[in-house]
């Protein structure tokens, strides 16, 4: 193709992707133009616009599928992870309001410390602080024993041919 033709072709497909206005004057319904700045570009039927064009349902049903895989996964994740995430947050938030409201950094706070542990919301937030921290512990056990697990695989596939 010449130089002139790629050109005609270029500012054709750039103004059916939208980034100039197309304006079409045409009285010959087998026969489409777009006027340029310069040019008027004639287009068969279909012949050099099926060139260019992409079967969009194919790309969009890509698009889709990529999506729903993504989105699966998302979900595997946020289940597996969502139970370590909630004991890290209630470790969390209940240090903290433990320290506020049982132990405040305070004279009077210490003063009152004996008198405040016994009372049911400090000891309700020590026990979420205490079956937190150990509900950290078991799953970073369980974490530690599946990474090794699966790089220390043992190949467990016995030869057929032993007694060669």
């Amino acid at each position: 193709m010449s130089s002139r033709r790629l050109k005609k072709i270029d500012k054709t497909f750039k103004k059916i992707m939208g980034n100039v206005e197309i304006e079409s004057n045409s009285s010959n319904e087998n026969e489409n133009y777009i006027e340029t700045e310069n040019d008027t570009v004639y287009l068969d039927e279909d012949a050099e616009l099926q060139k260019f064009k992409h079967d969009s349902d194919y790309i969009f049903e890509r698009i889709h599928n990529i999506f729903l895989y993504v989105q699966n996964i998302l979900k595997i994740i946020f289940g597996v992870s969502g139970i370590y995430l909630l004991w890290i947050c209630l470790h969390y938030f209940a240090s903290h309001l433990y320290v506020k409201f049982c132990v405040p950094k305070t004279l009077m706070g210490f003063l009152l410390s004996p008198f405040m542990t016994a009372t049911p919301h400090c000891q309700g937030l020590r026990w979420v602080v205490y079956n937190a921290a150990n509900m950290i512990n078991n799953m970073w056990i369980v974490c530690g024993t599946w990474v090794c697990s699966t790089l220390l695989k043992i190949n467990t596939v016995v030869p057929n041919d032993i007694s060669s």
